[in-house]
């Protein structure tokens, strides 16, 4: 099966958005140590989508580790018509999403980060509304959370 699933993976062509860069810095006696952490997805804008977070000293090798675990972290979504079939809830830490299916027409209504995700993964016309914490990494967790729970 994950034999299959990888050369499905491998036959699509898989774009990776960059979420959230962060600076982190550790105060040690000899003065600042900085680092940083990238959070990425991944998705062929066709029901693939994937979530990765890379840490490391300098921006490009997190950037590169984050996209590269988000390319291994792939998950099928149940994605029909470029719309959600139903309401979907989910919750993640202190954040909440509700996603509403909507016609066509209205497009997708949601968070600049929920739109990330939704791009990725082909979806086309959604509402969404947040409740709690606006933290972009457990907006996106969320996000993701709740698109895998489609039936």
């Amino acid at each position: 099966m994950d034999i299959i699933k990888k050369l499905l993976i491998l036959l699509t062509i898989m774009e990776d958005r960059l979420i959230k860069i962060h600076r982190v810095t550790k105060v040690v006696k000899g003065g600042r140590i900085f680092s940083y952490t990238s959070t990425s997805i991944c998705g062929n804008n066709n029901c693939f989508i994937g979530f990765g977070r890379g840490k490391s000293k300098e921006i490009i090798e997190s950037i590169k580790k984050s996209y590269l675990k988000a390319r291994n972290n792939i998950i099928k979504l149940n994605i029909k018509n470029e719309k959600i079939p139903h309401f979907i809830y989910a919750k993640h830490s202190s954040t909440k999403i509700l996603m509403f299916p909507a016609a066509k027409i209205v497009g997708l209504i949601c968070n600049s980060i929920v739109k990330q995700v939704l791009i990725a993964s082909g979806v086309k016309s959604i509402f969404s509304k947040i409740h709690g914490s606006t933290n972009s990494i457990n907006v996106a967790i969320c996000a993701i959370k709740a698109l895998s729970m489609l039936k």
